[in-house]
């Protein structure tokens, strides 16, 4: 499963795909990119387990800025 289109905009606070692209990149998060162009987000990228950076984790103080 995806996360939807409104819990994607949410979670970067940006409503173009391509913004999106850069601020999950930025975050480290994984996705998929669409024909269309939007980023398809795994609901599973947030689990607390998943390994998405590096250096040690999502920097939830970031997602909203």
């Amino acid at each position: 499963m995806f996360l939807t289109r409104p819990d994607v905009i949410r979670l970067t606070g940006k409503a173009r795909y391509t913004a999106q692209r850069r601020a999950l990149d930025g975050m480290g998060i994984p996705y998929t990119r669409a024909a269309t162009g939007e980023p398809l987000v795994r609901d599973t990228a947030l689990d607390a387990g998943a390994k998405v950076r590096r250096n040690g984790g999502f920097r939830w103080d970031r997602i909203g800025q």
